[in-house]
């Protein structure tokens, strides 16, 4: 009983000096390199839009079969814009592309961050505007982390206090879970604004917003649906 107490003790320390690593981890990440990609993405959406430099598309490609996921043109021009382009969407501009074509290939401090054509522009993963949503889902995904590890922490030392007094111990608590439910929809939520291309953080706490609703939503019809069940 005592060697179990004592490694249930080991744990919690563990999970207390987890939850401080994680928490000063996020806060680094939201001081340095989230500001500094934020102010990068700001720089080039306040630069003015060009035309680009002309270029001809030489061939189209899709990794992902069909599937989503990343594509790639490849353009002869100039040493600037010449060779693979890669993209993460196929609209508005992939989508009409053809061999032949001729585009134009917005350079912006040495990337290759646009490409134009018929009046349409659409970015490539290039863009400075990828980078935010990341950085900002890391460091709240670890900040999110550091409280769920203290709460685990927490309830860990009061199931010692628990055991020591003979009463049994309750399950997870819903607060917990619910806290670890926060931190995968903040990681989804970077994910996905990064794949948006959107810099603003009012984007990601709409995104976010989303997604918790939707995981309200199905946790509460499979809640109802399990009670539905006969014992």
């Amino acid at each position: 009983m005592v060697d179990k107490t004592w490694d249930l003790g080991r744990r919690v320390w563990e999970l207390a000096a987890l939850a401080l690593l994680l928490v000063l981890g996020g806060a680094a990440v939201l001081a340095v390199p989230y500001r500094h990609s934020l102010s990068t993405a700001r720089a080039y959406e306040a630069a003015p839009k060009t035309r680009g430099i002309p270029a001809l598309v030489r061939k189209l490609e899709n990794y992902s079969n069909g599937r989503g996921g990343e594509y790639g043109v490849e353009v002869a021009g100039p040493p600037s814009v010449s060779g693979r382009i890669i993209l993460d969407d196929s609209g508005p501009v992939l989508s009409r592309l053809r061999k032949g074509d001729r585009i134009g290939v917005v350079v912006w401090h040495g990337h290759r961050t646009d490409i134009t054509f018929d009046g349409r522009v659409q970015q490539t993963v290039e863009a400075p505007t990828m980078i935010p949503g990341l950085y900002l889902g890391v460091g709240l995904s670890m900040l999110a982390g550091g409280v769920l590890a203290l709460y685990t922490a927490v309830w860990l030392r009061r199931g010692t206090h628990e055991q020591a007094r003979r009463r049994p111990a309750d399950g997870f608590p819903l607060t917990g879970r619910m806290i670890a439910g926060a931190c995968v929809v903040t990681v989804v939520s970077g994910i996905a604004t990064s794949g948006a291309h959107e810099s603003d953080p009012l984007e990601f706490v709409a995104i976010w917003l989303a997604f918790a609703l939707i995981s309200l939503a199905v946790w509460a019809v499979q809640h109802r649906i399990r009670n539905r069940r006969p014992g």
